[in-house]
């Protein structure tokens, strides 16, 4: 959303005037045989038929939902005023009033940035049994009248407000769970709810069902009766190792039954990295990320086959598991993903988890002023990711199997941009992150020789395509495959160990051209905003429709806009 948006439930207008003239006649405006009321009309009328509207675009707020519950202001009324004049002056008063109102916070105003914020607060306040928000859920559209009742059908109330808005469901179930809690969450979906959020956020093979042939209960997907191999182990211990979700669930000490385990794994793959939900190399990752998270929690108590899952209060330290004390006493440890068979063991603590939600049950991350960058350009290669080939090219590549697809695009954009720091919020968010969820990836070890060689082709192939954008003459590169806006390819280079080198050699001068301006990122589960100023809004980088919102990346599991002010 680009402009603020603003619902009227009811407009109601009372008149307060019953001073009499002094000769008893009627007042200015008021026709023979009717009332000073009949003078209401009009301006009335105006008002609601697009004077209030045209007097908003004037006014000047963030972005996002403002929901205020009641306005009262009072007008004059000047009967002898011809009618749209009237309505003008008031549209004019009540827009003034409308933005006096949401900037001084007063009376009952609550203010969600983005659709993930609002369900989030949803979730959060169904979930802690607090529906004082209704209202505003209501006028922002995440409740609808044909809707279950939140106070009577809760579970079916949310699901109802997620099914319309699936892309958006593991980042806000995330953010939720950051406000009021994984327990109270857990309480509110049980088992089905559980499932049927996995089902929005993942592709159908993610979602088998829970029983499978290996009696486990963590899924009967390929490879569920076989060990699983060792990339397939290792990716899943990376993306356990930088899941929130995962922190969360061990922090609240939960032992989730079968068919909650094998959800909760969903939505750590949907959270830790969206792109693993269609890495077809590893067709048996939902039942490994399932074990290992299985192994990390414990296993489920004998009353967990319930509605939700049980809290058991395991000992502080299992030395047999290699499982420390709980994130709520220690800083959790970052995994380092094993590149050699090696035995199986517990996967590593979690990253700690994220602030909270903007619900009543905790504060909400504060977005007035993002992570300062020098590479606020950097996310502009969104726009050039299918002209490379990406980020399919990265998933079936069998060099980089066991590495998650959020560190791909990291390296990507170091190997493009060697002098930006790791750290830098550009790069996290060109991996969907912002730096409160950038610990694994940055503690992740560097790559090894292969890998390196395949991310420096990939990255080539990114800065050729982007290059072609710029110069459609010059034509991708042999690295960038054809795609809809790349013409012919380049004849390839002979020897293939150096076919990166056959790019135009201002392929990555361009890229560091791009990207070199400064600007601000912020970045929360499933929204990237990257500001920038008015005065770098570059034609050529237009021209080339690099710095269009690319809106929702299922890749990285966000919606991405790019704000100029």
């Amino acid at each position: 959303m680009s402009a603020p948006t603003v619902v009227i439930g009811r407009f109601s207008a009372t008149l307060h005037d019953t001073a009499p003239r002094p000769d008893g006649g009627p007042h200015p405006g008021a026709t023979a045989g009717g009332s000073t009321a009949d003078g209401l009309r009009e301006p009335l009328r105006c008002v609601l038929d697009g004077g209030l509207e045209r007097a908003l675009t004037g006014v000047r707020l963030p972005p996002g939902h403002w929901c205020v519950r009641r306005l009262r202001l009072t007008v004059p009324l000047d009967l002898g005023r011809p009618g749209p004049a009237a309505g003008q002056d008031w549209s004019t008063a009540l827009a003034a009033a409308i933005e006096r109102t949401v900037r001084e916070g007063r009376g009952e105003v609550v203010h969600y940035r983005d659709d993930v914020e609002l369900l989030a607060d949803l979730l959060a306040g169904v979930a802690a049994g607090r529906t004082e928000r209704l209202w505003a859920w209501r006028q922002a559209g995440a409740v609808r009248p044909t809707d279950p009742a939140p106070t009577a059908e809760p579970l079916a109330a949310v699901l109802a407000a997620l099914g319309r808005a699936p892309r958006h469901a593991a980042a806000a179930l995330l953010r939720a769970a950051g406000a009021c809690g994984l327990p109270a969450l857990d309480r509110l979906l049980g088992a089905p709810g559980w499932q049927a959020v996995a089902g929005l956020a993942a592709v159908a093979s993610w979602c088998a069902p829970a029983d499978g042939p290996s009696g486990d209960g963590t899924g009967s997907d390929a490879g569920a009766g076989t060990p699983p191999t060792a990339p397939a182990r290792d990716l899943a211990r990376t993306l356990l190792a930088g899941s929130a979700l995962a922190a969360l669930a061990r922090s609240a000490r939960l032992r989730p039954g079968p068919a909650t385990l094998a959800a909760w794994a969903v939505l750590v793959a949907a959270e830790a990295d969206p792109g693993s939900l269609h890495r077809r190399p590893h067709p048996g990752l939902p039942h490994t990320l399932a074990a290992e998270l299985r192994t990390l929690l414990g296993p489920a108590a004998p009353s967990s086959h319930g509605p939700a899952a049980t809290p058991v209060p395991p000992p502080d330290t299992d030395p047999a598991k290699g499982v420390g004390p709980s994130p709520s006493t220690t800083r959790a440890t970052v995994a380092r993903p094993d590149h050699s068979p090696a035995p199986a063991a517990a996967p590593p603590a979690p990253a700690a988890a994220p602030a909270g939600a903007p619900g009543d049950g905790g504060p909400a991350p504060d977005r007035g002023s993002g992570a300062p960058t020098a590479w606020a350009g950097l996310l502009f290669l969104l726009a050039s990711a299918a002209d490379a080939g990406l980020p399919q090219r990265a998933l079936d590549d069998g060099a980089l199997t066991a590495r998650p697809l959020r560190w791909i695009l990291h390296r990507l954009g170091s190997d493009l941009l060697p002098e930006a720091d790791p750290a830098d919020p550009a790069l996290l968010a060109l991996a969907g992150l912002g730096p409160a969820r950038a610990a694994a990836l940055l503690a992740a070890p560097p790559p090894t020789p292969a890998e390196r060689a395949r991310l420096r082709t990939l990255a080539t192939g990114w800065a050729a395509a982007t290059a072609a954008r710029l110069d459609p003459a010059a034509g991708p590169s042999a690295d960038a495959p054809a795609g809809p806006s790349a013409g012919p390819p380049a004849r390839p280079s002979a020897d293939p160990s150096t076919a990166h080198d056959a790019a135009p050699a201002d392929g990555r001068a361009a890229v560091r051209a791009i990207a070199r301006r400064g600007g601000e990122v912020a970045a929360e589960p499933g929204w990237i905003e990257v500001r920038l100023a008015a005065a770098d809004i570059d034609l050529t980088v237009r021209r080339a429709g690099l710095d269009l919102d690319p809106g929702w990346v299922p890749w990285l599991g966000a919606v991405v806009r790019y704000v100029y002010a």
